[in-house]
């Protein structure tokens, strides 16, 4: 579980994202962000495409699961990775490699 600081979780914060924010995709995983200088804060957003309750719920742990390893590594932001139907397929390595090269890409790693 992320700590409570880090999470993003009002509606209003993800619409100004998606409207507002960069973006960084990849085949499965789509990452909207925007630099800030309060502090990190990241959310996820699975649709109901994916799966049942289940599935998705699982994916969101694989994903918080990945953020956990670079949360003490990230610059200032907020963030929301976004997923596409057959990512409940993937494995979890596969999961890992497309949100760090999200980040990569976004520049959001601290080196």
């Amino acid at each position: 579980m992320l700590a409570k600081q880090n999470r993003l979780t009002k509606k209003g914060s993800f619409a100004y994202l998606h409207a507002h924010g960069e973006r960084s995709p990849e085949k499965k995983v789509k990452l909207n962000y925007v630099r800030s200088k309060s502090g990190i804060r990241i959310g996820f957003l699975v649709s109901n495409k994916i799966g049942h309750a289940v599935v998705r719920n699982k994916v969101k742990r694989r994903m918080r699961a990945v953020v956990r390893e670079f949360i003490d590594r990230l610059y200032p932001c907020q963030a929301v990775f976004v997923v596409v139907p057959g990512v409940d397929k993937l494995d979890f390595c596969e999961l890992r490699r497309q949100m760090t090269s999200c980040l990569t890409r976004a520049n959001l790693i601290k080196e």
